[in-house]
């Protein structure tokens, strides 16, 4: 009797032991939550680092103008405000050197229109006074500048590539004394300006384009002022006016300019640059000189006294409203964005 006994005792402590060994332990929903989090947590860390979307860089160059029209020079980066989109930007490249280098192109109207009287003597007085303009603006040259000289009549050509050899140039601009030819004024400027886009090494840049606006090409003037804008460079127009312009079925409205003015008008101000009108009857007058001469030395100005700014945008199609200013509310800033290019990997 006392051995089964005992032997049931055993048996009931191998039975618990076995269950012990063999059942489930008891985990709450709320610990395999816990648990399931951990590890979600430890592949997310297992894994690499995502690599985001290699950006883009938007380089500016930017002038700014007191309300008299003087230029404020010795400006830093932290006194401009920068925004893309409504967000503000941080500039991370910023200079303002006035010494550094410009590219310009030069390009001349010689098509037969250019050839209007002075004097009473049947001279291309247009294209002379074109030339001088040219060679204005050399002397006013540094070393590392440099030029490119481009005619046009019923299309464009490069006379000169980009080139600082200011003697080749001028050596040039004298030889430059033929005409002929109908006037394709709107897609030669297109042309000039492509071949600025992709030759100029410096990214101060500009194009000056001396003509007496007469195009005659049937070309829409809308085609032209769409390229300035994606162009993305600063023209600067001399018109040659010999009498009081208009084309036919263009009648000019009393009180406004007429339409070769308002062509050139619109070149300069769709790329934050300027215009001037040369009266050929007054071209050799002191005072029409003096305001060639003037106004080459405000594009010099202009041009060197831009500030060079930089800042990361996000990629995306589409045109980005961009605004700059300054912290003082007395400045006038004028601005033309340089193509976005991608940043270097790093």
């Amino acid at each position: 009797m006392l051995m089964r006994i005992r032997m049931r005792e055993r048996d009931r402590d191998a039975g618990l032991k076995m269950r012990l060994f063999y059942s489930k332990p008891d985990i709450s929903s709320h610990s395999v939550k816990a648990l399931l989090l951990i590890l979600a947590t430890a592949a997310v860390l297992a894994q690499p680092l995502a690599v985001p979307p290699q950006g883009s860089v938007q380089t500016l160059a930017v002038t700014v103008t007191n309300k008299s029209g003087s230029y404020i020079l010795n400006l830093k980066a932290e006194d401009f405000i920068v925004e893309e989109d409504g967000v503000p930007q941080q500039v991370t490249k910023f200079t303002a050197d006035p010494d550094l280098p410009i590219s310009v192109g030069i390009l001349i109207d010689t098509s037969t229109s250019m050839r209007l009287p002075v004097n009473r003597d049947k001279v291309p007085a247009a294209l002379l006074a074109a030339d001088g303009a040219a060679r204005v603006v050399l002397k006013l040259t540094k070393p590392d500048d440099e030029y490119m000289i481009m005619t046009f009549n019923e299309k464009m050509s490069v006379k000169q590539s980009f080139t600082s050899d200011k003697k080749k140039v001028t050596d040039l601009l004298y030889k430059n004394n033929s005409v002929g030819g109908s006037t394709h004024l709107y897609s030669a400027v297109r042309e000039a300006l492509k071949e600025i886009k992709k030759k100029a090494k410096n990214p101060r840049r500009a194009l000056i384009v001396v003509t007496d606006v007469h195009d005659t090409s049937g070309d829409k003037v809308e085609d032209l002022q769409a390229s300035i804008r994606e162009m993305e460079i600063p023209v600067y127009t001399f018109g040659m006016r010999w009498d009081a312009w208009g084309v036919p079925g263009e009648e000019a409205e009393t009180g406004k300019s007429t339409y070769e003015v308002a062509v050139l008008k619109m070149m300069a101000g769709e790329s934050a640059g300027n215009s001037m009108v040369v009266d050929i009857p007054d071209l050799l007058s002191d005072y029409t000189v003096s305001r060639m001469i003037d106004f080459v030395t405000l594009l010099e100005v202009d041009l060197r006294g831009q500030y060079m700014m930089s800042y990361p945008t996000t990629p995306g199609s589409g045109a980005k409203a961009i605004r700059v200013r300054t912290t003082s509310a007395d400045y006038q800033v004028r601005f033309r964005r340089e193509s976005a290019e991608k940043s270097a990997k790093k």
